[in-house]
């Protein structure tokens, strides 16, 4: 009877919808014909779609994280307030304390922040020595086609609209009208306006209290795909030269090849170290500024770089790139009309900026570090100090400092921020420091216990007990953010461990981590340990070390010795020219530096053996070997026998815990017997000290190694 009125009373359902059964089931519920196999039907239905739901949400975050890519993105999420749908812009303040809720006025406020007028009494350059002009060759085909491949396929593009990925997958067709637009641009010393067109997108500058102020946010330029590949090849080409010929203060850091902020961290630190074993005071002050990148006066841009070397035909080009500047803003999804930047500087976001800012300011830089004193800077990052007995008698010093930078700002229409100048007397006698504050631009500056420098802070003592509780704080807000994060394999969660949680307590622990204790150990273990749970799921009394173990991750100690070792590895393989090479670390066993620390870890390792390695082995504009990878071993087979003239076969194996290498060189004449020049074969060594790849190389040195002299040939082909 059931049976049948089910089956005259309940209409037909098509599909298998969840929310049709559920709207069904309902309305027998109401009606008061509650079916007990439709209620069941309802609630397996239901049920089917909210796990396939949970089932599709896994696979797709596991999908998205498989690409390496992602990896970062997935890092944003995990930072606190991070908006996956984009940064808003809240209402700005007007100067009289009311709100902006038009758009239009927002973005207009915005522009007018990011890019102020220069001063109208900024002072002339004088008279200057001038370099020699450095020659440059014209473009080549492997440079740029070199910097087509390097670019991130799906980075943001700019108002065309066009990524990378484009350019790529399109290269073979326009590479050589591509190089012909290229090479004529740079003759003529003129860009396409597409070029010098930026949609500029407003990013919030980090630890800022209100971000109601325009002033808190900080613009990004998105430009042209194909005018960012030119800017490339000539910020490499501009790079060489500054490292080849020397055109840059060797304590210039940032934006250039094997000069990092550690490195420049390490070099003042040394010098305070060196102070305080002459029982001396190093008084330092650090600047800032203001709008670095877009307040760059064009005019003394050009003066400089032609001062330093850099060929007039160039600069007509940098002129160009730098003058007729349009740009619209995006402010909460709504777009501005076309504008015109009178005083655009040098846009936040083209490769060329770091580089053209390097020769801008390096005249303030350029000043010898020694006992008395000297300065580092990092792009735009600014710090210069002197050393004496006490703090009273590093005034002077410190007042020739400020007057000089001071003197550069007038002269290049740049304004520094008395509310971010820093100075500090760096000493652990207190009879030595001093409060006695100083006087810039009509502002009064006191002396502070402590400065950030680099993203370090450093205290008057250097104990960094100050920024090893905030990196801790950092590594513990990181990892409770993972835990958060559900469906992650362990695979998955290491990666984002290592990505985000790591590098939050890391940043440049070879400058602080000598001054690490079991305190501030402790601080570090407790960010260690949610991580570890975050990617085993183990329990809350689970010891540290166990759960460390379990996850497969480095303990802090062991990522802080990795650290130094690569950074050691990294001071001895430098170029003459780097300062930190001519750096000698004192055998006194008083107030015992890092480097010093370092070199007792690491004496007798043999990195006394180890090579120099520069910035440029090669011109940017090098002819390279020419790459062929085939696709299949067919295809290979192939290409291999269609070859003449010299060929070179090698080939490497690991069997049995050993590595082995051989290879062949023949003679190939077309209509003609191979005549075999040489063979050879080796092992090498065990698995443990050697692998395949380092063999395939090494058969590639033995196999030119092993061609007799005076072996004539037009081409040479290595089969490996």
């Amino acid at each position: 009877m059931i049976g049948s009125y089910e089956k005259n009373s309940t209409p037909v359902v098509e599909g298998n919808s969840t929310s049709c059964w559920r709207n069904l089931a309902r309305a027998r519920r109401r009606a008061g014909q509650r079916i007990d196999s439709l209620e069941d039907r309802a609630k397996e239905t239901g049920k089917e779609y909210h796990d396939a739901m949970k089932r599709q949400k896994k696979t797709h975050w596991d999908d998205f994280l498989a690409d390496g890519t992602n990896i970062w993105q997935a890092a944003k999420y995990l930072k606190p307030g991070h908006d996956a749908n984009g940064v808003k812009v809240p209402p700005l303040k007007r100067t009289d304390g009311t709100t902006m809720q038009d758009k239009v006025e927002q973005a207009e406020e915005l522009l007018n922040v990011f890019f102020p007028p220069l001063p109208t009494d900024i002072e002339e350059e004088g008279p200057r020595p001038r370099r020699r002009e450095v020659a440059m060759p014209n473009l080549t085909m492997e440079e740029v086609e070199e910097k087509v491949m390097e670019a991130k396929a799906w980075k943001a593009p700019g108002q065309d609209g066009l990524p990378a990925m484009v350019r790529k997958q399109l290269w073979p067709v326009v590479k050589e009208r591509v190089l012909h637009l290229f090479r004529t641009s740079l003759d003529t010393g003129r860009l396409p306006s597409q070029w010098r067109t930026a949609k500029i997108i407003p990013l919030k500058k980090p630890n800022k209290g209100d971000y109601k102020i325009a002033k808190a946010w900080r613009p990004i330029s998105l430009l042209s795909t194909l005018g960012k590949i030119l800017e490339t090849v000539v910020a490499d080409r501009i790079s060489h030269a500054a490292e080849t010929y020397g055109l840059l203060p060797t304590n210039h850091f940032g934006a250039r090849k094997r000069r990092s902020a550690e490195q420049a961290l390490l070099l003042f630190q040394e010098q305070v170290y060196k102070a305080w074993r002459n029982r001396k005071v190093v008084s330092l002050v650090s600047f800032d500024v203001k709008g670095a990148y877009n307040g760059v006066f064009k005019d003394r841009l050009l003066q400089r770089l032609e001062a330093r070397g850099i060929p007039k035909g160039l600069i007509r080009w940098i002129d160009a790139f730098c003058s007729y500047r349009t740009a619209t803003i995006t402010v909460n999804g709504y777009t501005s009309a076309l504008r015109e930047l009178p005083q655009a500087g040098l846009p936040q976001g083209s490769p060329l900026s770091p580089i053209l800012f390097l020769f801008f300011n390096a005249d303030l830089v350029q000043s010898r570090i020694d006992s008395n004193g000297g300065s580092i800077a990092f792009v735009d990052d600014y710090s210069a100090w002197v050393t004496g007995p006490t703090a009273e008698d590093n005034r002077e010093g410190i007042q020739a400092i400020i007057d000089r930078a001071l003197d550069w700002e007038r002269r290049s229409g740049a304004t520094f921020e008395c509310d971010k100048t820093t100075i500090v007397h760096f000493t652990r006698v207190i009879d030595r420091t001093s409060r006695i504050p100083f006087t810039i631009k009509g502002d009064v500056i006191k002396p502070k216990r402590k400065a950030k420098i680099l993203g370090v802070i450093m205290d008057a003592g250097l104990r960094f007990k100050k920024h090893m509780a905030e990196a801790a704080t950092r590594g513990l807000t990181a990892a409770m953010c993972l835990r958060r994060l559900r469906m992650l394999s362990p695979c998955t969660a290491r990666q984002l461990f290592t990505a985000t949680v790591a590098p939050a307590m890391d940043y440049a622990s070879v400058v602080w981590s000598h001054a690490r204790n079991e305190r501030a150990l402790s601080w570090f273990n407790r960010a260690q340990k949610i991580g570890a749970r975050a990617i085993t799921g183990a329990f809350r009394t689970v010891a540290t070390a166990v759960m460390e173990a379990e996850a497969n991750i480095q303990t802090v100690c062991e990522r802080h010795a990795q650290a130094g070792m690569r950074m050691y590895i990294n001071i001895k393989t430098v170029p003459k020219t780097h300062p930190l090479a001519a750096l000698k670390v004192s055998a006194s066993r008083r107030y015992m530096s890092p480097l010093k620390k370092l070199a007792l870890a690491y004496e007798g390792s043999g990195t006394e053996r180890m090579e120099t390695i520069e910035a440029y082995a090669v011109p940017p504009w090098y002819n390279r070997v020419p790459l062929v990878c085939e696709a299949d071993r067919e295809a290979a087979k192939i290409a291999a026998k269609n070859v003449n003239d010299i060929v070179i076969a090698t080939s490497a194996s690991d069997r049995g815990g050993l590595v082995g290498m051989g290879g062949i060189v023949a003679q190939r004449s077309p209509g003609q017997t191979d005549r075999i020049v040489a063979r050879y074969s080796a092992t090498l060594g065990s698995r443990d000290d050697q692998n395949p790849y380092t063999a395939e190389l090494e058969a590639i040195a033995m196999a030119l190694r092993c061609m007799p002299d005076g072996l004539q040939c037009r081409e040479l082909t290595v089969l490996s």
